[in-house]
């Protein structure tokens, strides 16, 4: 679980910063793949602990903060970053969702592709042969 977290969480950041890089100077794409990644912590945060009030509480608090630190012009030249415009917020947060469904689905997709677990009845009627 903690392969699928993290991979979908680098696609999720590093696909908002190419298409940011492709879009606009590289503190922006920067900026957008920051954002991505937290954006998609949170989403996955959020999709397996959605019921518990708190959880829900600080995923809006933690959104929040994150977009005030990037929208404050001071604050976010301080952080390295740079305010992003409704294009970029919008590339952002597509991104952040695919990953985050992504992540919610791979676990069974994966599960389908893997091998079924041995039993001891399976073993039993089909030994491995010991080594010469």
């Amino acid at each position: 679980m903690l392969a699928v977290r993290g991979t979908a969480t680098a696609l999720g950041a590093v696909t908002a910063w190419q298409l940011g890089r492709m879009s606009g100077r590289a503190v922006r794409a920067n900026t957008m793949g920051l954002a991505a990644l937290v954006g998609t912590q949170l989403g996955q945060t959020l999709a397996t602990d959605w019921r518990s009030p708190l959880v829900l509480l600080t995923g809006a608090a933690s959104t929040a903060v994150l977009a005030g630190v990037i929208q404050t012009p001071g604050v976010s030249h301080f952080f390295g970053c740079t305010p992003l415009g409704p294009v970029a917020w919008t590339t952002v947060a597509a991104c952040s969702s695919a990953a985050t469904v992504a992540a919610a689905l791979a676990p069974g997709l994966l599960a389908r592709r893997a091998p079924a677990p041995v039993t001891e009845s399976a073993a039993a009627l089909n030994p491995v042969p010991a080594p010469v």
